[in-house]
Protein backbone atom coordinates (compact mmCIF):
# COMPACT_ATOMS: atom_id res chain seq x y z
CA UNK A 1 0.00 0.00 0.00
CA UNK A 2 1.34 3.23 -1.06
CA UNK A 3 1.61 5.90 2.19
CA UNK A 4 -0.54 8.43 0.30
CA UNK A 5 -3.51 5.96 0.18
CA UNK A 6 -2.35 4.85 4.29
CA UNK A 7 -2.49 8.16 5.04
CA UNK A 8 -5.96 9.07 3.76
CA UNK A 9 -7.14 6.07 5.32
CA UNK A 10 -6.06 6.97 8.39
CA UNK A 11 -7.38 10.44 8.61
CA UNK A 12 -10.88 8.24 7.16
CA UNK A 13 -10.83 5.69 10.10
CA UNK A 14 -9.93 8.73 12.77
CA UNK A 15 -12.51 10.91 11.43
CA UNK A 16 -15.17 8.25 13.04
CA UNK A 17 -13.79 9.50 16.08
CA UNK A 18 -15.01 6.11 18.21
CA UNK A 19 -12.54 3.64 18.56
CA UNK A 20 -14.33 0.30 17.33
CA UNK A 21 -15.87 2.50 14.45
CA UNK A 22 -12.25 3.26 13.66
CA UNK A 23 -11.33 -0.39 13.46
CA UNK A 24 -14.12 -1.42 11.76
CA UNK A 25 -13.39 1.46 9.09
CA UNK A 26 -9.27 0.39 8.99
CA UNK A 27 -10.62 -3.95 8.61
CA UNK A 28 -13.08 -3.09 5.45
CA UNK A 29 -10.44 -0.34 4.18
CA UNK A 30 -7.31 -2.11 4.20
CA UNK A 31 -5.83 -5.31 3.51
CA UNK A 32 -5.07 -7.16 6.88
CA UNK A 33 -0.74 -7.38 6.83
CA UNK A 34 -1.75 -3.58 7.38
CA UNK A 35 -4.10 -3.80 10.58
CA UNK A 36 -1.40 -3.87 13.15
CA UNK A 37 0.47 -0.61 11.29
CA UNK A 38 -2.88 0.82 10.76
CA UNK A 39 -4.14 0.27 14.95
CA UNK A 40 -0.43 1.98 16.08
CA UNK A 41 -1.13 4.94 13.99
CA UNK A 42 -4.52 5.07 15.25
CA UNK A 43 -3.94 6.95 18.70
CA UNK A 44 -1.84 9.32 17.33
CA UNK A 45 -4.39 10.54 14.58
CA UNK A 46 -7.44 10.64 17.46
CA UNK A 47 -7.11 13.23 19.69
CA UNK A 48 -7.87 16.06 17.37
CA UNK A 49 -10.85 14.42 16.24
CA UNK A 50 -11.86 13.88 19.70
CA UNK A 51 -11.50 17.40 20.80
CA UNK A 52 -13.45 18.47 18.12
CA UNK A 53 -16.52 16.94 19.88
CA UNK A 54 -18.72 19.16 21.59
CA UNK A 55 -19.20 18.09 25.12
CA UNK A 56 -16.72 16.55 27.70
CA UNK A 57 -19.21 14.19 28.19
CA UNK A 58 -18.66 13.16 24.08
CA UNK A 59 -14.76 13.19 24.63
CA UNK A 60 -15.10 11.00 27.72
CA UNK A 61 -17.55 8.75 25.86
CA UNK A 62 -15.01 8.54 23.02
CA UNK A 63 -11.61 7.94 25.45
CA UNK A 64 -13.64 5.25 26.95
CA UNK A 65 -14.35 3.34 24.05
CA UNK A 66 -10.48 2.58 23.46
CA UNK A 67 -10.21 -0.44 25.60
CA UNK A 68 -7.65 -0.86 28.04
CA UNK A 69 -6.11 -3.57 26.30
CA UNK A 70 -6.19 -2.37 22.85
CA UNK A 71 -3.24 -2.57 20.71
CA UNK A 72 -0.79 -0.81 21.14
CA UNK A 73 -0.46 -1.05 24.60
CA UNK A 74 -1.33 2.31 26.34
CA UNK A 75 -3.26 3.15 23.33
CA UNK A 76 -5.93 4.36 25.66
CA UNK A 77 -3.03 6.55 27.66
CA UNK A 78 -1.41 8.10 24.73
CA UNK A 79 -5.26 9.54 23.63
CA UNK A 80 -5.62 10.83 26.66
CA UNK A 81 -2.23 12.46 26.88
CA UNK A 82 -3.07 14.08 23.28
CA UNK A 83 -6.30 15.52 23.65
CA UNK A 84 -4.57 16.97 27.35
CA UNK A 85 -1.62 18.39 25.19
CA UNK A 86 -3.76 19.64 22.61
CA UNK A 87 -6.35 21.10 25.10
CA UNK A 88 -3.97 22.71 27.19
CA UNK A 89 -1.82 24.39 23.84
CA UNK A 90 -5.53 26.00 22.89
CA UNK A 91 -6.14 27.27 26.23
CA UNK A 92 -2.34 28.61 25.93
CA UNK A 93 -3.02 30.01 22.35
CA UNK A 94 -6.26 31.67 23.29
CA UNK A 95 -4.76 33.26 26.73
CA UNK A 96 -2.05 35.34 23.88
CA UNK A 97 -4.29 35.88 21.66
CA UNK A 98 -2.82 33.41 18.54
CA UNK A 99 -4.51 30.82 16.73
CA UNK A 100 -6.00 27.31 18.74
CA UNK A 101 -3.39 24.74 17.55
CA UNK A 102 -6.61 23.17 15.89
CA UNK A 103 -7.92 25.79 14.08
CA UNK A 104 -4.36 25.99 12.16
CA UNK A 105 -4.65 25.32 8.56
Amino acid sequence: MKPDLFRSIMKNAAEKTYYPQCLIYIEMSMPSEMHDLAKATLPYLLPSNILALKTKEERREAIDSIPDDAYPPFAKDIVKLGVQNIWKKDKRAQLNGKTPVRNRS
